[in-house]
């Protein structure tokens, strides 16, 4: 069987550690994967942005959220599989009445990163569903606040390139029903965009899916890889 090589990126406003959880379930399944853990940089300089080997490792690449806008072209071009968590096609997808919304929301964060980032940050995770007390030092310590403002205006702003999720040989799209930052449409919009893969949501799932359901999220990526070997 080929070693398991995988790379983790995260989203906006949130760092490598986001992952501990995910990483300690995954090492209990398999004590020999290999997993590589991109970093923004955000709260720590300067920042990393691990590649695949050139080896016949099994690769995966699992993005969260806006890491999917964050991985480069070279990672989905090496990719046997991609792992989608919370992700989206464009962030303001939706009826007229979401789309509105969500830009008018983020916009709102625009204008309060410059008086409050930490408030901002503070705020995200807590809509994330991630433990009131996850990331409150790390958010006070917030070192790159120029790169975590053009971050937010891409959020505002991107859309995924669709010829670059044709290019891992499988694709997994994971999200949580309870999602109130990207809702679990997106993970349908982004299955038609692809016109291939599955499509699985957590019925109690957040945004922070990968940090309060590990186990799930493992599982899922699991079945999917058993599916792909037959």
């Amino acid at each position: 069987m080929a070693e398991l090589e995988v790379l983790l990126q995260h989203g906006w406003a949130l760092d490598s550690t986001m992952w501990s959880r995910w990483i300690e379930v995954a090492r209990q399944s398999d004590p020999t994967i290999n997993i590589k853990v991109a970093e923004r940089g955000y709260f720590c300089a300067p920042s990393f942005q691990p590649t695949f080997s050139d080896n016949d490792s099994l690769k995966i690449l699992i993005v969260h959220s806006l890491g999917l806008h964050l991985a480069s072209k070279p990672l989905f071009e090496k990719a046997d599989l991609l792992v989608v968590i919370g992700g989206f096609a464009n962030f303001h997808d939706g009826t007229e009445r979401e789309s509105r919304l969500s830009q008018i929301a983020v916009r709102k964060m625009l204008q309060k990163l410059d008086r409050e980032p930490v408030q901002v940050v503070q705020d995200f995770y807590i809509n994330c569903g991630f433990p009131v007390d996850f990331g409150s030092e790390k958010s006070a310590q917030l070192k790159n606040l120029q790169l975590i403002k053009s971050d937010l205006e891409l959020l505002h702003r991107s859309t995924i390139n669709a010829n670059w999720l044709s290019l891992p040989s499988e694709i997994l799209l994971l999200h949580g029903e309870l999602d109130t930052i990207a809702p679990a449409y997106h993970a349908l919009r982004l299955r038609e965009l692809c016109r291939r893969g599955a499509v699985e949501v957590h019925n109690q799932g957040t945004h922070a899916l990968p940090y309060d359901q590990p186990s799930w999220c493992v599982n899922q990526i699991q079945k999917c890889l058993l599916v792909a070997r037959q």
